[in-house]
């Protein structure tokens, strides 16, 4: 796990240092603090004893002999402060986010970034995703995690794609969905709006991309929900809401209302029912190098 920080000086630097020295010293001392701050969250966390009991089977009874007095098989397991992200490293650059994420993603091997939803001063009304977080979904490498504030950790075990069946869904896209979906062990369900109020002939006009997605994700279980479309952002919301989805996915550049499905048309609806996380892909552009094609390649069914 990498914890990273992008930011700016608001002093300038010292006359007795050159900016070239300058720099580097204020992000040692940045990341120190990064340091600090991932110690004390460690700390915070409870530490628990987990008491595992496991069925005896029929084959653990040896020689036929009578079943023990105990039928299961106790193993103790104890979590403490240092089992919890116990390898963490701090990075602190000095520079613009997007830029020193295009940086992080190749210097460390990144293979997904976890960002804050809510931007700077966020209110009922307002924008609840963030200007910077909005660009790095647009922009990065590899896929975005944005966490709504407040957000408690649970098992992403409901996910829904969203996506425009209509078009070809992107090969490395939907290897990146079948990595995210397969380490999680998530129930992927793909949602396609449509406005036409005769779904049969909508399978038929998208079995090419309901083809693709068959060979894509050739080991993993999902459905296909087509749903008639009102109005796509608010739809999607509806639909997260009522199905209590863990998490939303999302290919930015095929929907242009990424931000409206965090703006104020559908603004008051979610903060009543709760804010979701929101999964990007990375686009097609963003992922045409050596590495994205070669795994493409690979992960192919032979």
């Amino acid at each position: 796990m990498v914890v990273f920080h992008a930011f700016y000086s608001l002093e300038s630097p010292p006359a007795a240092f050159e900016i070239p020295s300058f720099i580097p010293k204020l992000e040692r001392e940045k990341s120190r603090e990064l340091e600090q701050f991932v110690e004390s969250r460690k700390h915070a966390r409870p530490g628990e004893l987990i008491i595992n009991y496991r069925c005896l089977k029929k084959e653990d009874d040896q020689g036929g002999m009578p079943m023990p007095a105990h039928f299961h098989a106790v193993a103790v397991e104890k979590t403490t402060h240092e089992s919890y992200a116990a390898h963490v490293t701090c990075v602190a650059k000095l520079g613009a986010v997007s830029e020193q994420l295009l940086f992080l993603t190749e210097a460390y091997g990144v293979d997904l970034i976890v960002m804050g939803m809510q931007g700077v001063g966020a209110s009922l009304g307002r924008a609840l995703i963030g200007s910077t977080t909005m660009a790095a979904m647009r922009n990065c490498r590899v896929p975005v995690l944005g966490v709504p504030p407040k957000t408690t950790f649970c098992d992403l075990k409901k996910v829904v794609f969203a996506s425009d069946l209509r078009q070809q869904p992107d090969r490395l896209q939907l290897v990146k969905l079948r990595d995210f979906v397969s380490t999680f062990r998530s129930r992927l369900q793909v949602l396609h709006l449509a406005e036409e109020k005769e779904l049969e002939a909508v399978q038929r006009k998208i079995q090419r991309a309901l083809d693709a997605l068959e060979r894509e994700l050739h080991d993993v279980e999902y459905q296909v929900i087509l749903r008639q479309r009102k109005d796509t952002a608010s739809d999607i919301q509806e639909y997260v809401q009522e199905h209590r989805i863990h998490l939303l996915i999302l290919a930015p550049q095929q929907h242009s209302f990424l931000e409206k499905l965090f703006h104020r048309s559908v603004t008051s609806k979610m903060v009543a029912a709760g804010l979701f996380p929101l999964l990007t892909l990375p686009a097609p552009n963003t992922g045409d190098h050596p590495l994205a094609e070669e795994k493409v390649e690979k992960d192919q069914p032979r």
